[in-house]
C-alpha cells in the first residue's frame, strides 16, 4: 500500500469516527426536547407481603402471607417542572392468601393521582413517586360471608423507578416500591363487617410513550 493510499484510508476512518461522534448526542439525549406527557402501560408482579383480617363486632382477627399478585397498570405523567410531573394511575390486580382456604383469588381496581420527582440523564429518567387513591374490591368468597363489591383506600410508593427512551416517542419503564390496600366488606351472614389490610412489595414494568 502506497503512502497516499494509507493517508486516504486514515482520513476515511477519521471522517467515519467524526460522523459517528456527531450522532451520539442525538441518540443519547432522547429526553432533550422530548414530550412533556408520558403515557405508560404494563404489568404488575407484586411480591411477598401479608394480609390482615378483622371482624370488629366479634373481635376476631387473622392474618396470612400473600402469594405473588399479578396485574395490569396504566399511568399518565405530565411534566410541570424540570423535576416534577403530575398525572394519574389505574391498576387492576388479583391477590390470594397463601394458606387460607376460605378466600379464593380476589380482584382490586385502583384509581388515583400520581406525583413523581425525576431526574433526566441522556436517554434515561430516574424517578420516585407516590400515588394515593380509591380501591374497589371484589373478594373471592368461599365461606367467609361478604358482600361484593367494597370500596377503600390504596397507597403506592415508587422507591426506585427508571425509564429508558430508545427513541423520542417510545421507551421502557420499571418500578420497585411498596403498595398497600385498606377496605371493608359488609357481611351477608351477620358475622360482622370484614376489614382487610394488604401490604406488598411492588414490581411493575412495561412500555412508555411520549405524546
Amino acid at each position: 500500500m502506497t503512502r497516499l493510499s494509507r493517508q486516504v484510508v486514515l482520513l476515511s476512518l477519521l471522517a467515519a469516527l467524526l460522523g459517528a461522534a456527531t450522532l451520539v448526542p442525538e441518540v443519547a439525549s432522547a429526553q432533550v426536547g422530548g414530550s412533556r406527557m408520558h403515557i405508560g402501560a404494563g404489568l404488575a408482579l407484586d411480591f411477598a407481603g401479608e394480609v390482615e383480617f378483622e371482624r370488629p363486632q366479634n373481635l376476631t382477627r387473622g392474618g396470612d402471607d400473600l402469594d405473588a399478585t399479578f396485574g395490569l397498570r396504566g399511568h399518565l405523567d405530565y411534566q410541570l417542572h424540570k423535576f416534577i410531573s403530575l398525572g394519574g394511575m389505574a391498576r387492576m390486580s388479583w391477590w390470594e392468601p397463601d394458606y387460607s382456604v376460605a378466600i379464593d383469588r380476589s380482584f382490586l381496581f385502583d384509581l388515583g393521582p400520581r406525583l413523581i420527582g425525576h431526574y433526566d440523564w441522556r436517554d434515561f429518567r430516574f424517578y420516585g413517586g407516590i400515588s394515593p387513591g380509591l380501591t374497589i374490591s371484589a373478594m373471592g368468597d368461599d365461606g367467609i360471608g361478604v358482600d361484593n363489591p367494597a370500596a377503600g383506600f390504596t397507597l403506592s410508593l415508587t422507591l426506585a423507578g427508571m425509564e429508558w427512551w430508545f427513541s423520542r416517542k417510545v421507551g421502557l419503564f420499571v418500578e420497585l416500591g411498596w403498595v398497600g390496600h385498606w377496605f371493608e366488606h359488609d357481611s351477608d351472614v351477620g358475622a360482622g363487617d370484614l376489614e382487610v389490610d394488604l401490604s406488598q412489595g411492588l414490581f411493575e414494568f412495561g412500555f412508555v410513550f411520549g405524546v
